[in-house]
């Protein structure tokens, strides 16, 4: 099965997509600041502006069975970036680009 970190599943656009790769077969570690309330996803709550946080929910179990089974996390097969402030007006400019971009830059 492929596995997809995928940052922002819990936004407008994210909660759409992320169904639609889990009814594809795919499992997904949603990365996010608030829970998905969807079965056979989990969600590590992270602030992705955080370096570290960012680095560890990259390369972290997708879930208790991957701690079961005794050896370390395995990358991922995709990398997923929806993470943002969508738009305008919901934070003060300055707020916005430096979060956007400072996620971004730590995803990649």
């Amino acid at each position: 099965m492929k596995r997809i970190v995928f940052t922002g599943g819990t936004g407008k656009a994210g909660r759409h997509v992320v169904p639609y790769l889990q009814g594809k077969g795919y499992q997904i570690l949603n990365v996010d600041l608030k829970p998905l309330d969807l079965p056979g996803v989990n969600t590590l709550v992270t602030d992705l502006t955080d370096s570290g946080a960012t680095f560890n929910a990259l390369t972290t179990h997708f879930g208790f069975d991957g701690f079961e089974a005794g050896r370390p996390a395995q990358a991922p097969d995709a990398v997923v970036h929806f993470a943002a402030i969508p738009r305008v007006l919901i934070e003060p400019d300055n707020v916005t680009f430096a979060a956007n971009v400072v996620s971004t830059y730590n995803v990649i």
